[in-house]
């Protein structure tokens, strides 16, 4: 039973210690994605984990905000518009890493070059992310409850659209694994002088460069080193992770901000 608390905007008063342990969690995951970033020179981390990080931060920031302040109409936007946008810089993240993976296991089991598919998805990730950041715009600037649904509208609109580019990098994902432990090629492999990669892609060319000849030699099942199964392993996780997210937010804003799903804490 979900006690209502009709002047919340959440429909309740959010639990001060989870918003705290949140804004805790997050704040060590991008200190350490910072530091990971610096040191080795990852530049790409910057704007999607680290920024999705703060995002993340800001949102649950908000959310504590509101535990101490349920009134607070800037609390409330600052806690439901970051935590919506924020998962997209860091699903960007997961399109990059898996297009590094591609490369190093073999381009040949790829139906698409790891750039390609870097700029496709990414692209994707960047039209769902305006798409939320306008109906976030839209529903914090509303000045009535009408004009504040159709900005939850906008926002599942751009939840929608990250959906889809997710849904067929999942399959993709999985087109891609299949040939590789099936060892089945859908080309042939590109040669390393014909591939131009960009230095801000890699963190050392010439190792990079190193490790593509040597997997030259060998199968794709052989390149799929422990390291290498890890992330990808971690990559499917997050994917589950984050489209569990965004049927939970697309539900969520369809139902209102006086629907069921919206005013129950436990399912958020």
């Amino acid at each position: 039973m979900v006690d209502i608390v009709e002047d919340s905007a959440y429909g309740f008063i959010p639990t001060l210690w989870i918003c705290v342990l949140f804004t805790v969690l997050y704040s060590l995951t991008t200190a350490a994605h910072l530091g990971q970033a610096t040191y080795y020179r990852m530049w790409w981390l910057f704007p999607t984990m680290v920024l999705g990080g703060f995002g993340e931060i800001i949102g649950w920031a908000g959310r504590t905000w509101s535990s101490r302040n349920y009134h607070s109409d800037k609390a409330f936007y600052m806690n439901i518009c970051c935590t919506i946008i924020a998962p997209s810089f860091m699903t960007a993240a997961m399109f990059i890493m898996m297009g590094r993976v591609i490369r190093l296991v073999g381009e040949e089991y790829s139906r698409l070059r790891p750039r390609t598919y870097s700029i496709v998805f990414i692209t994707g990730d960047f039209i769902a992310l305006i798409i939320q950041a306008i109906g976030g715009a839209a529903a914090a600037s509303a000045d009535t409850p009408e004009a504040s649904e159709r900005g939850a509208n906008i926002m599942v609109a751009g939840i929608i659209v990250q959906m889809a580019a997710i849904t067929i990098y999942c399959i993709i994902q999985a087109d891609f694994l299949w040939h590789v432990l099936k060892e089945r090629p859908v080309r042939h492999r590109f040669a390393s002088s014909n591939v131009s990669t960009p230095p801000s892609e890699l963190e050392d060319a010439s190792r990079t460069v190193t490790l593509e000849k040597a997997a030259a030699q060998v199968s794709g099942r052989a390149r799929l080193t422990s390291n290498i199964r890890n992330m990808i392993i971690g990559l499917v996780i997050a994917t589950v992770f984050i489209y569990i997210r965004s049927i939970y937010r697309t539900i969520e804003l369809l139902g209102g901000w006086k629907g069921a799903v919206y005013i129950n804490e436990k399912l958020f």
